[in-house]
């Protein structure tokens, strides 16, 4: 809890604006669906809900990702220290809290984020039911499977990993095993099936947006190694380089404190709980085999492979490679880390610190008037103010609805008055909170690029402009109105595109 209150601090100092996924959790959070037109629906109820006791400001959003990091930490270092004992658990919860999924991405509240304590909460009763097989067990796994898949599809890989392990565990084998098998698959059936009656409904909505940019990619075969090897190596080296850096210092103070195996004195440091095959090859399934899987899919369907998809997955991977190199059996012969090692991360997190501020200043400068600062930096307050003003000087009133892309049109909304509601780009089909009739008479302000001036159209940004109007079928303001009478008649509008 220190670690993150320390971090949502310097976030706060260091970024204007939240994380555009917050934003879009903002957006959709004005109106509950079963679904919506990217992704399934519950990081957006757990928002909604949050937001109606807290409030809706951008900061509830950004301790809600921070909660859900928190959260796996806890359960991470729990497991591990079941597996391995308490030295290993808090030395790969130390190289974790390194990462920058930890550290610059800590207030991040997505659909990834809401994955991570769900994956960590299965694996963590998986272990127990290796143990002591349960049929209830089971059926919480089941329960968190459905719920995960509320969250993302990606939840099908842990649900793989269960169904491995279930394989490893010669399941049919035991009673306890088999009935929980089906009692996991009922639940997880139970929870998911209203979601999955709405996909059918919505024409499978997301799947068809996925189809237009990953799934749909069809890579041709001579690209898709390439393609695959960029993203492991992304996933291994760049995304846990933190982490192997932390480790390799961890390393190097171990070989030199610790006693070697076998000479006096190292009976003094008896290892809490000693490290077995089964152990070892529980944290492969974990860290190794959802990324062999993604990229298994890769290459046989030509995925195009998303460098974001290791959010919930790649802090495992870190305790499965330590349990495969001597670190793992250095690290079981002693019960508290060597004071250079603390020493060690405290140093990783400064400099840590400093690369954020570093990054925060070279993202508010602005190389031309045509430029904009990073997503981080963008001053939406100030955007707000002139369009709250236009609005006031135009329409007599607040704005009550603002339309355009989710992210500019929702921070942009987050500072003005009334919180209005977002059009997300003139379509109703990915805005279920508003309908033709709740458009009607509505103060509205439209942002869009600034391709092309219509008339009477102001600048808020570089590079975006705005536009007030009133409602779908009032006179006078006929830029506006087309678009909007479009939107309504065709379920959306093409912006134009910027060269």
């Amino acid at each position: 809890m220190l670690f993150a209150i320390a971090w949502l601090a310097l976030l706060a100092l260091a970024e204007r604006t939240p994380p555009i996924d917050n934003v879009e959790q903002w957006v959709w959070s004005h109106g509950l669906a079963w679904g919506y037109y990217k992704h399934p629906p519950l990081p957006t109820w757990i928002a909604a809900g949050v937001q109606v006791v807290l409030g809706r400001t951008p900061i509830v959003i950004n301790v809600l990702g921070a909660l859900c990091a928190i959260t796996t930490f806890v359960m991470f270092w729990h497991l591990l220290r079941q597996l391995y004992g308490r030295a290993f658990a808090l030395l790969a919860l130390l190289a974790v809290l390194c990462l920058t999924y930890s550290t610059q991405r800590l207030h991040y509240f997505n659909h990834n984020t809401v994955l991570m304590p769900l994956t960590a909460a299965i694996a963590l009763l998986l272990w127990r039911a290796t143990n002591r097989p349960w049929r209830w067990t089971w059926a919480v796994i089941g329960l968190l499977i459905g719920t995960g898949l509320l969250a993302k599809y990606q939840m099908a890989l842990v649900a793989a990993c269960v169904g491995l392990w279930w394989l490893r565990l010669e399941g049919w084998r035991d009673a306890e095993h088999r009935v929980g098998a089906l009692w996991c698959v009922l639940a997880a059936l139970a929870v998911f099936s209203p979601h999955l009656w709405w996909l059918v409904v919505s024409d499978w909505a997301p799947l068809n947006s996925a189809r237009q940019s990953s799934l749909g990619a069809a890579l041709p075969w001579r690209a898709r190694p390439g393609h695959v090897l960029h993203w492991l190596l992304d996933w291994f080296g760049n995304r846990l380089l933190p982490a192997w850096i932390f480790l390799a210092l961890a390393a190097w103070v171990l070989a030199h404190r610790l006693p070697a195996p076998g000479t006096q004195g190292a009976g003094n440091i008896a290892a809490t709980v000693t490290p077995v095959r089964t152990a070892r090859q529980f944290l492969m399934l974990w860290g190794l085999v959802p990324p062999l899987l993604m990229a298994g899919l890769g290459l046989a369907a030509g995925v195009q492979l998303q460098f974001k998809w290791s959010t919930s997955f790649a802090l495992w991977t870190v305790p499965a490679i330590m349990a495969c190199l001597p670190l793992g059996s250095w690290i079981t012969r002693t019960r508290e880390l060597p004071r250079s090692i603390w020493i060690g991360f405290f140093i990783l997190q400064l400099l840590l610190a400093v690369w954020l501020g570093v990054s925060a200043y070279r993202g508010m400068g602005m190389v031309s008037t045509a430029t904009l600062p990073n997503w981080s930096q963008r001053d939406f307050k100030s955007v707000a103010r002139v369009v709250d003003e236009q609005a006031r000087a135009s329409l007599d009133g607040p704005v009550q609805v603002i339309c355009g892309p989710y992210g500019v049109s929702g921070a942009i909304a987050q500072h003005l008055p009334q919180s209005p509601q977002v059009l997300i780009d003139g379509s109703l089909d990915k805005s279920p909170w508003l309908s033709a009739e709740s458009l009607r008479g509505a103060r509205a302000v439209h942002v869009a690029p600034a391709c092309e001036l219509p008339e009477g159209a102001f600048w808020i940004m570089p590079g975006w402009i705005g536009w007030t109007g009133y409602g779908i079928e009032s006179p006078g303001f006929s830029p506006a109105l087309d678009l909007w009478r479009e939107a309504v008649a065709h379920g959306g509008y093409s912006r134009v595109q910027c060269p």
